[in-house]
């Protein structure tokens, strides 16, 4: 995922603090944006909903649109930076949100982003503004890279390549999650939060997408009837898999086969 640039308005900085012996910023109210990196110490981050702990090494972006507050744990010396803003007119960021990592590892390219933001210090003067906000869309976009590629490097859980192999084995029998999750000894609840974080989509999804994609192959590679396709394929009725076919290919199931044949 790519961010379009953001109108960050004027309440735009970077900055640096260190906390001798804990301390915290904040409540924040109202939309909010705040990209922190811990480079010693630690803190812990509510932002609305999520609390996030960030040890030395990481970095952490969040969006709030009721509540922020960071804290820096008490006993410990700790060294932070950051940049903040007020984004304007930004309703599809937050809608993002849950898309976005709360937190990643600190990369060399992007602590030298937010390193050129802090020395430009905290006054709105003249051009630094815009190179301010500049610098500011550059981090958000390299830290989402960045954390799109430790979540692609992470490695799978046996247990979810387990539950995509039953699926792909089964899908054409009358299948719930309950049934996945027993066979792979987890509850239902963790085998959904864990399937779509590791492979990006739930397992009904992936389940109704194995059906569809049979289906479509066996459309453009065999005599049966469009009936007999979605029975096959565990549809329970001919209406349902010609308007999945509508919907993922822009044809009918009949025009789909067609364009198999001309081809």
């Amino acid at each position: 995922m790519r961010l379009p640039p953001i109108d960050l308005g004027r309440e735009n900085t970077f900055g640096e603090i260190t906390y001798e012996n804990g301390g915290h910023y904040g409540p924040i109210r109202g939309d909010y944006l705040a990209f922190m990196i811990v480079h010693i110490g630690a803190v812990k981050i509510e932002a609305d909903s999520v609390v996030t702990s960030l040890e030395a090494g990481h970095c952490a972006l969040s969006l709030t649109r009721e509540q922020y507050i960071c804290t820096a744990e008490p006993g410990i010396l700790t060294h932070v930076s950051w940049c903040d803003s007020r984004p304007e007119n930004a309703s599809w960021l937050f809608q993002e949100r849950q898309n976005i990592a709360a937190s990643t590892n600190t990369s060399h390219q992007i602590e030298t982003i937010a390193q050129l933001g802090v020395d430009l210090g905290l006054g709105d003067q003249g051009s630094r503004s815009g190179l301010r906000e500049a610098l500011t869309n550059a981090l958000l976009n390299a830290y989402i890279y960045e954390a799109e590629v430790v979540a692609a490097e992470r490695p799978i859980p046996q247990t979810i390549l387990q539950a995509r192999r039953f699926l792909d084995e089964n899908f054409a029998t009358d299948i719930s999650i309950e049934k996945v999750a027993r066979q792979v000894r987890v509850s239902p609840q963790y085998l959904v939060s864990a399937f779509k974080k590791h492979l990006g989509l739930t397992p009904a999804r992936y389940l109704w997408r194995c059906r569809l994609d049979y289906g479509a192959h066996l459309l453009q590679r065999s005599g049966l009837t469009v009936s007999e396709i979605a029975y096959q394929v565990g549809y329970k009725n001919p209406y349902h898999f010609s308007r999945q076919v509508k919907l993922a290919f822009d044809c009918s199931p009949t025009e789909l086969r067609e364009q198999k044949r001309e081809g």
